[in-house]
């Protein structure tokens, strides 16, 4: 049950202005109190309560829920998220806290691409200064991240949010507890379920985000380091970043906990000393040049693209869009955990799947058409409807926030099978070019294949250290049929691409050169061409044959979330939180046309088989259908 504006909880001292977010088993919303004041109220999802699998423990996940808000109401900090009160609503558990108006670290260092050393060093103190009162109260957040760290709007103050792993500890005491990490952030210890804690845990951390902030790179994960990977110093990425600054953070970051500073101030005392940096000491921010100049259209035409029809139907996000391969359907899926489909030519709503008890319980983050028209998905052998083994490309592929992947036989809008393995989220789906095979991209940080007519996991591949984004099977090669030349490839926010090889799962190649997230990959049709589209605001093109780095495209001022090949391999589409779409010319790299519409951030872009007509879909809960003029 999700809490609808005007929602009255505690006896009327606290009125719902509307749903902030959700997670696993989380949900927050906008409320006002008494004085009219915001504040944001934090429970448990009641599916989350009443599911099944979560029955025996639900009276642990209230204990646990009201342990996170004591924890956070004993530390009275202007660098804490502060706690107002604690209520049950029904049998829901309920916190509040103070609103804070504001951009989290992650989503800053995404606009800025990295921090200057003052900035980051301001931030830092202020964060280190709240650990120091939770470690005296005995707690450890066991969380640190930029994106747990909130910066209150138009103040150059930094707030520590997010105490839901937050733990008692007794200094130096082997203690039992839960293993819970963040790659690249988490110290060796979090990997182990009994081990000695302390207050190094959260310097690790501390210093891990400091490291994340100067230079835009995630850390090398403990685990991996602990398999003879080097840890670069963050001077290695900007060799703007001090000596002293560059020490600290190697140190807070040994791998042996009894090396690292044995308190927080003791390892804030490295960082040298506090000068007092204020927003005006915050000027320089390094900017990192890109290693090819924007490129302008000249000598190539401007195409003149048209919004021809915009489609209205769901009631949130659209987070992914898809076109059947004879050009005739849009399946999009959306936040509002429903997918449709849509007839290209009239932009009518053919049907909506997952109606009732079969649908996604979350957000539909992905949606793949397998490759042969859906038009033929029944034809008789014999007098009798071919069978699935046989009649796979009328299928589609849906991946959910619901850690599950669906396959809905497109003619009739009824699910076919619920493919169960992933972990965490489901971020991407994709179809292998004879449609026999599926790879699927989750948060849990793997890559798992299915066979589509049985619906049996095949393979898990791992690597990626933080969640896959995006994954893309190759198209079939031209020269060779062999199996080992068929490539899927992941694109993660561990700001990676990598190149797995089908039939054994060993990584062939890691494309390494964007500064944040990769947040989407497309092969060209030939299977030459692989683009990613990251939230540092550009398009890499990337030569598979070589792993090399073709160019760079620069024109999106925001984050880009999606790309696609026209299929002549010509174009290439992108979608952007600066709330447009551009045009690529692919061989020159040239800018050739910008398509505005949206009036929210573009999440998700697809060419017609054509290259006639595009497709996109935003957070403005629409869907837009672009022809090409001449």
């Amino acid at each position: 049950m999700v809490w609808n504006a005007g929602k009255s909880l505690f006896g009327g001292r606290y009125i719902i202005q509307s749903q902030l977010g959700e997670g696993g088993i989380g949900i927050t919303y906008l409320a006002r109190n008494q004085g009219n004041q915001l504040r944001v109220i934090k429970t448990l999802k009641e599916e989350i309560l009443n599911h099944p699998a979560w029955i025996l423990h639900r009276n642990k996940l209230r204990q646990d829920f009201r342990d996170e808000a004591v924890r956070l109401a004993v530390c009275h900090h202007p660098h804490i998220v502060q706690i107002e009160t604690i209520f049950d609503e029904g049998n829901l558990p309920c916190m509040v806290m103070e609103y804070i108006e504001g951009e989290d670290l992650g989503q800053r260092l995404r606009r800025m691409g990295v921090l200057s050393e003052a900035e980051a060093l301001l931030y830092i103190r202020q964060i280190g200064n709240a650990l120091t009162l939770i470690h005296s109260k005995g707690l450890l957040h066991r969380d640190l991240k930029p994106r747990n760290i909130m910066l209150r709007i138009d103040k150059s103050e930094a707030v520590l949010i997010d105490f839901g792993i937050a733990r008692e500890f007794i200094p130096n005491i082997i203690q039992r507890h839960t293993v819970y990490r963040t790659p690249g952030f988490a110290p060796p210890e979090q990997y182990e379920s009994e081990a000695p804690r302390g207050e190094y845990i959260d310097i690790y951390a501390l210093a891990a985000t400091l490291y994340n902030l100067l230079t835009g790179v995630i850390p090398t994960s403990a685990d991996d380091r602990r398999h003879n990977i080097n840890l670069e110093p963050p001077q290695y990425f900007n060799p703007q970043i001090s000596n002293k600054v560059n020490q600290a953070i190697m140190c807070g970051m040994d791998l042996e906990s009894t090396y690292r500073p044995q308190s927080v101030q003791e390892w804030l005392d490295l960082l040298g000393y506090d000068r007092g940096e204020d927003v005006t000491a915050i000027s320089s921010t390094l900017v990192i040049t890109p290693k090819f100049p924007p490129s302008r259209p000249v000598g190539l035409e401007q195409q003149n693209w048209q919004c021809v029809q915009t489609l209205k139907g769901h009631s949130s996000m659209v987070q992914a869009i898809a076109i059947s391969s004879d050009g005739q359907f849009i399946a999009s899926g959306s936040n509002d955990k429903t997918i449709k489909l849509w007839q290209v030519g009239t932009g009518k709503l053919v049907r909506q799947l997952g109606r009732w008890s079969s649908g996604h319980s979350n957000m539909v983050h992905s949606v793949a058409f397998s490759p042969i028209s859906p038009n033929l998905y029944y034809q008789e052998k014999s007098g009798k409807s071919v069978g699935i083994a046989d009649r796979n490309w009328g299928i589609l592929a849906s991946g959910s926030w619901d850690n599950t992947i669906k396959l809905w036989d497109v003619n009739t809008g009824k699910e076919i099978r619920t493919l169960i393995g992933h972990a965490n989220w489901v971020n991407s789906v994709a179809f292998s070019p004879d449609g026999k095979f599926l790879a699927s991209g989750s948060a849990d940080c793997t890559i798992k294949l299915w066979q589509v007519h049985t619906g049996i996991e095949i393979q898990t591949i791992t690597g990626h250290s933080d969640l896959v984004s995006s994954v893309a099977y190759s198209p079939r090669m031209p020269t060779t049929n062999s199996k080992d030349r068929q490539l899927v490839a992941s694109g993660s926010n561990d700001y990676t691409i990598k190149l797995w090889q089908v039939y054994t799962g060993k990584n062939i190649c890691t494309l390494i050169g964007h500064s944040f997230f990769v947040n989407c990959i497309a092969f060209s049709q030939d299977g030459e061409i692989l683009a990613s589209a990251s939230a540092d605001n550009t398009i890499k093109l990337w030569h598979i044959n070589t792993g090399r780095e073709i160019r760079t495209l620069i024109g999106h001022s925001d984050s880009v979330w999606s790309v696609a090949f026209s299929q002549d391999g010509q174009f290439l589409a992108s979608g952007s939180w600066d709330k447009t779409i551009k045009l690529w010319h692919v061989e020159s790299g040239r800018e050739i046309s910008t398509l505005t519409g949206h009036s929210n951030y573009v999440r998700c872009v697809a060419f017609s088989p054509n290259g006639q007509t595009l497709v996109s879909g935003g957070d403005d809960d629409t869907i837009k259908i672009w022809r090409r003029g001449y």
